[in-house]
């Protein structure tokens, strides 16, 4: 035992834990001496913004699924119309990925990610003003413009305020609290709009001068009430964070050990990356590899945020408001194993200190099962049976994205904005293309063919791995394990 050392502080060293701030690569005993000043935990308000965040991001894009069926009913839009419209939204996601990325490690995280909340909620209030299909387009693609800034900057304050030996952990419950956005998504903008056309709703618009919007669909109200809540997080966001956890001044000495233990620093912002940097980035074998991971995973897994609920009604004949919950369930166990997945991935790191062991066996092994629920999802009868299967193909898929996500920000080193901006781009190709393709597959050939598509994507997604290399940055910097 290090002399001076608590007990406690020792034994908490020895099982990696976090919460006595010690990592098991690297000790700081400095902090934990007797007497010495204990850490103040700053980084967990900044883990509740990131939280809410990341539930906003799935909330308010998904939301738009619930409402789908009353959208081309009153826009007259058909089916093959709405899946360019989901299409376009991802488009401008995975276009405006690397520069949103950019603008984080360019000037900092702090107002990218202001900027970039603000631009996305007016835009989802928007959506409540389209009259066409052409309208509706127009807003979800500078919608998606707006979205594409949220996880590059995510990754870029983590790395910033968040210890090496918690990355995949935190990365888990991130992952979680996004995909429960989006489970809950359906359910919550479901119940806002039968609120907001309620009788006793419309009464009080009638009765309080706004008599105007008491015809109005519900639909239009409930994505301008959507739009408010991202405007509210960028209000109390800006004036509290900083980029830098030393410029906080609620941040002591003691937990910004913490927060620097076991990890190299993070560039800082304000200042024109070297052109090397963009090279080495383009030309990494690891970022494109991690890069294909996403794209093969997310062609499969957007089918759960596009046709699920068209799935459902056409096959098994549930309608769209009996689906909410349905639609629900795969997402809400996507997001529990996105978090076990992240603990574990962490904890097999500490135990073998192999890092790409840690990282990639949930990835490889969850896609394959993935893969295979989705094959056998046309040859079930119920939707009991139908649901079970999206729930194991979501959930499986979801256990290594948490490891995923933290070997980005790994492999980003200094910087993780772009880093995360890179593989997101060309991630969303996958989410681009699933929608305007699923519609002519399930249209033209039936929703067997579809699924095979589905399958053997995730297939692809696992086999990248062979060439991903978590061990040093993509700019040739070695990492300890």
């Amino acid at each position: 035992m290090v002399p001076g050392l608590k007990p406690w502080a020792w034994r908490a060293f020895n099982a990696g834990g976090e919460e006595a701030g010690l990592s098991s690569v690297e000790p700081s005993p400095v902090l934990e001496y007797r007497g010495a000043p204990q850490a103040t935990r700053v980084r967990y308000v900044v883990m509740a913004f990131l939280c809410a965040l990341a539930f906003l991001t799935y909330f308010d894009r998904v939301c738009i699924m619930r409402a789908a069926g009353d959208i081309e009913r009153d826009l007259r839009i058909s089916d093959t119309q709405m899946g360019v419209i989901f299409g376009a939204f991802w488009l401008s996601y995975a276009m405006f990925e690397l520069p949103g990325g950019w603008l984080g490690d360019r000037f900092g995280a702090r107002g990218a990610l202001t900027r970039v909340v603000v631009m996305w909620s007016l835009f989802t209030g928007l959506s409540g003003a389209a009259v066409g299909f052409w309208s509706l387009l127009t807003f979800r693609f500078i919608f998606g413009a707006g979205e594409a800034g949220g996880y590059p900057n995510i990754a870029r304050v983590q790395s910033r305020w968040l210890p090496a030996s918690v990355q995949g952990r935190a990365s888990g419950v991130l992952w979680m609290i996004s995909r429960w956005g989006g489970a809950l998504s359906p359910m919550l903008f479901g119940a806002l709009m039968r609120g907001i056309g309620s009788p006793h709703f419309r009464g009080v618009l009638r009765g309080s001068g706004l008599a105007w919007m008491a015809g109005l669909p519900a639909w239009r109200m409930a994505f301008w009430a959507c739009g408010l809540i991202g405007a509210v997080w960028a209000v109390l966001f800006y004036p509290w964070f900083r980029d830098d956890p030393a410029e906080k001044g609620s941040v002591n000495a003691a937990e910004l050990e913490k927060i620097r233990a076991g990890r190299s620093a993070a560039a800082g912002h304000g200042h024109s990356m070297p052109a090397e940097v963009w090279k080495k980035l383009f030309t990494n074998r690891t970022m494109w590899g991690l890069a294909g991971v996403y794209i093969f995973g997310s062609f499969g897994w957007s089918f759960f945020v596009s046709w699920m609920p068209k799935f459902l009604l056409k096959v098994h004949h549930v309608d769209y408001a009996k689906s909410e919950w349905i639609a629900a369930l795969p997402m809400l166990c996507g997001g529990a194993m996105s978090m076990v997945g992240g603990y574990a991935s962490d904890a097999i790191i500490r135990r073998t200190r192999r890092r790409w062991l840690g990282r990639a066996i949930f990835p490889i092994a969850g896609s394959i099962v993935a893969a295979a629920s989705m094959l056998a999802l046309p040859y079930v009868h119920t939707t009991a049976q139908a649901v079970v299967l999206m729930c194991v193909a979501l959930g499986a898929y979801d256990m290594g994205l948490g490891a995923k996500w933290a070997a980005i920000v790994e492999v980003g080193g200094k910087y993780p904005g772009i880093a995360a901006g890179f593989v997101n781009m060309m991630g969303n190709v996958g989410n681009f293309v699933q929608p305007v393709v699923g519609a002519m597959i399930f249209g033209r050939l039936g929703w067997g063919t579809l699924f095979v598509v589905y399958a053997g994507a995730y297939v692809l997604s696992a086999v990248m791995w062979a060439i991903i290399d978590v061990d040093e940055t993509f700019e040739g910097e070695a990492r300890e394990a």
